[in-house]
């Protein structure tokens, strides 16, 4: 682990992170493990409580323990460490599209000795910045007020009533175009969240300029369930990606928007689930060039592995391949993507666990196809194996076979690295 000038932890995923009786700069205190077994309550698979530590799964990113915060990091091969880890999870993020706001993500090379927490907090800036460019969202409002001078209409009851002897007051009632609307609260009010956390002095500078341009808004505190009755009507759609980063922001940072809540505040993500999805895209942008025939489809369903003999013949076990790969009605091959490190034999082949290979053993028997591939971040050993590909055993006529392919998940633009022409000759063949 890592301990910075931030307030936080850095530990890796699957990494046990110890407990010791007040904390330290490597350790968690008591309190704030139990804040990392409320999430475990509600997300399985974040972590699990040993006798004297908390081990972590392969959900990534950040989590506030009450008065500091733990980032948690990929880790894709041994000598991974927190820099690696972070780039490796901002180019998945950026792959993904897990969420559009993640698209515009800054380049993972650039940012891998910055904390996880101020990127997301530099990205919400980033997405501030592009609105003030634009000119804030102005609105009428209504406004009452007293003045020397009519402005608007006047109000005659006030008028008449309090100011009965006072004619150099007038009171009235007039519209006012102005910037201070909830639209522009909540960015407002997720920027005061965020100043506490903040450590670069280059992120403070751009925090003060940002937050001068709000001095006419109105500072609010806001309760849970006042961003969910946001309407984006053809004014305010400029505001989608902010009000995003604003949501995610005030759940992790701010007290106020937890009041009542007995989760813990994070902002995690599935590394299974953003693999998926990255390598979706990368395979949908490689095919659409060089096979533009073919459509590539993820989280299959409709087919199952057995029917019951009684129960009128009812389906069992269903399967749900990560990505299929089509050329119209018929299925070229069936890809299942795995983040896990794989293992490499000592003839150089890379060796898939027996359970992926069970799995794929299934997909080939109930889908009827002969091309599968298992897809697995590449680690350093990974980089240098031959390719490796596996007869399964035959159906008939089928004769399925499965290939094994790693990705660079180190590089920006995720390279298939080992078995990518398995992978795109295969599924192009005949």
């Amino acid at each position: 682990m890592e301990h910075g000038h931030l307030p936080h932890l850095t530990a890796l995923e699957h990494e046990a992170v110890p407990i010791t009786s007040d904390g330290s700069a490597e350790s968690l205190s008591l309190a704030e493990a139990e804040v990392l077994m409320q999430i475990a309550d509600t997300r399985r698979g974040f972590c699990e409580r040993r006798y004297r530590s908390v081990r972590l799964a392969q959900h990534c990113g950040v989590v506030n323990l009450g008065q500091r915060v733990l980032e948690v990091l990929p880790k894709v091969g041994p000598g991974d460490d927190a820099s690696s880890g972070r780039g490796v999870l901002l180019r998945l993020l950026r792959a993904s599209a897990v969420h559009e706001a993640f698209q515009v993500l800054p380049a993972a090379q650039r940012l891998e000795r910055v904390p996880l927490l101020e990127i997301f907090i530099a990205a919400f800036m980033d997405a501030v910045t592009e609105i003030i460019r634009g000119g804030l969202l102005r609105q009428y409002a209504e406004h009452e007020e007293d003045l020397r001078v009519v402005r608007g209409r006047i109000v005659t009851g006030r008028q008449f009533g309090v100011h009965f002897n006072r004619p150099d007051l007038v009171a009235v009632r007039f519209d006012e175009h102005t910037a201070d609307n909830r639209w522009n609260r909540f960015l407002k009010a997720a920027l005061r969240a965020c100043r506490p956390w903040i450590v670069s002095s280059d992120l403070y500078r751009r925090w003060i300029e940002l937050i001068a341009t709000f001095e006419d808004v109105a500072d609010i505190v806001v309760a849970p369930g006042d961003l969910d009755r946001l309407a984006f009507d053809r004014q305010a759609a400029r505001y989608r990606r902010a009000m995003d980063w604003v949501r995610w922001i005030l759940a992790l940072l701010s007290p106020a928007m937890r009041a009542g809540d007995a989760r813990a505040p994070s902002f995690l993500f599935d590394m299974n689930r953003v693999f998926e999805l990255s390598v979706a895209n990368v395979l949908h942008r490689r095919l659409a060039v060089e096979h533009p025939e073919f459509e590539i489809r993820s989280q299959a369903t409709g087919r199952h592995l057995a029917r019951l003999e009684r129960g009128a013949g009812r389906r069992v076990y269903g399967l749900r391949p990560d990505l299929v790969v089509r050329d119209g009605r018929s299925i070229r091959l069936i890809a299942d993507t795995k983040w896990k490190r794989i293992e490499v034999t000592k003839s150089g082949y890379l060796r898939p666990a027996r359970t992926d290979v069970h799995q794929m053993h299934a997909y080939a028997a109930a889908f009827g196809v002969e091309r599968l591939v298992l897809i697995y971040p590449a680690n350093e050993a990974a980089t240098k194996a031959d390719l490796t590909e596996f007869a399964l055993p035959p159906r008939g006529a089928e004769r399925p076979a499965l290939s094994v392919v790693c990705i660079d998940v180190h590089r920006d633009d995720l390279p298939i690295i080992t078995g990518a022409e398995a992978l795109l000759i295969k599924a192009s063949a005949a």
